[in-house]
């Protein structure tokens, strides 16, 4: 029903406008599907960001007919959306660093370290939070194939390398308060607890992936 509705309303907005305007809207739709997160400050997006805020109405109904969550936030720029159902999941070692991630922007934003609503955690930290959690120190070509996971899925983006952890800088969105909410501390504190029993990685696997919505966007690889 609602992907009827917004079909008859892209109708609608074509006969107000033109057949360009509502081909720029399909357009934007499928860009979402692809990347999931539009930003109105990157390169090449602020267009896309545009039709989105001109036409949040058909927009949220488009993707609520497609089962998919919409988000639009002004104050930082972005929109976005989230699958409702079930679908690919994040490995372990992605899913701990999503978490950690979430906790290092909440401690970030608290004291004031935000820039146009993103964090730039010290990359140290991140990894002393890992060994917090999981007991061991992470592989740095694991950490950086989770990181590079993250930012295909557009929560975080990836600077230059650090040379002291051979990690790369890493800035936090703040649409990962959208992808992981407030229960973030409890399933960590799950991991915590998992890693200390015989059934640690499948409990961890089978679990808490499943709970975060992250495990359910699509995996966009391209730039």
């Amino acid at each position: 029903m609602s992907s009827e509705i917004a079909l008859r309303e892209l109708k609608d907005i074509e006969t107000k406008t033109s057949t360009d305007y509502a081909d720029s809207l399909r357009n934007t739709a499928a860009f979402l599907l692809q990347k999931q997160w539009v930003w109105k400050g990157k390169r090449g997006q602020k267009d896309h960001f545009k039709l989105c805020e001109d036409n949040l109405a058909y927009f949220r109904k488009l993707f609520d007919g497609l089962d998919m969550e919409w988000y639009y936030d002004r104050n930082f720029g972005y929109v976005g959306i989230l699958p409702r159902g079930s679908g690919k999941q994040l490995d372990i070692i992605s899913t701990l660093f999503l978490l950690i991630l979430r906790k290092m922007y909440d401690a970030e934003a608290s004291l004031g370290r935000t820039e146009l609503g993103c964090v730039t955690p010290p990359t140290a930290e991140l990894l002393n939070q890992y060994e917090q959690v999981r007991g061991d120190m992470p592989l740095i070509t694991e950490t950086n194939n989770a990181l590079e996971n993250l930012r295909r899925k557009g929560i975080i983006e990836i600077g230059i390398k650090d040379p002291d952890t051979k990690l790369h800088k890493v800035t936090v969105l703040p649409n990962i308060t959208r992808v992981v909410d407030q229960s973030y501390i409890g399933m960590l504190n799950r991991f915590i607890d998992s890693y200390t029993s015989d059934s640690a990685l499948g409990e961890a696997d089978c679990e808490e992936t499943n709970a975060i919505e992250t495990a359910e966007v699509y995996d966009d690889s391209a730039e």
